[in-house]
């Protein structure tokens, strides 16, 4: 299983999530932020999904 961590950061409407060493994407919703860490590696890194673990800090 490959770990990574993700900052959140609310800005404004949207959140915008930093995952270390893979890049950025955005959330709609707080609710989403995990998911869409976790697509982003999966797009990024070709990894399985459930291979893939992300710790989420929301700042």
């Amino acid at each position: 299983m490959a770990g990574y961590t993700a900052t959140a950061i609310c800005e404004g409407d949207h959140w915008v999530i930093d995952v270390d060493g893979v890049g950025t994407t955005e959330a709609d919703t707080v609710d989403d932020i995990q998911e869409m860490a976790v697509d982003l590696v999966v797009a990024t890194t070709h990894a399985a999904h459930e291979d893939v673990h992300v710790d989420v800090r929301i700042v």
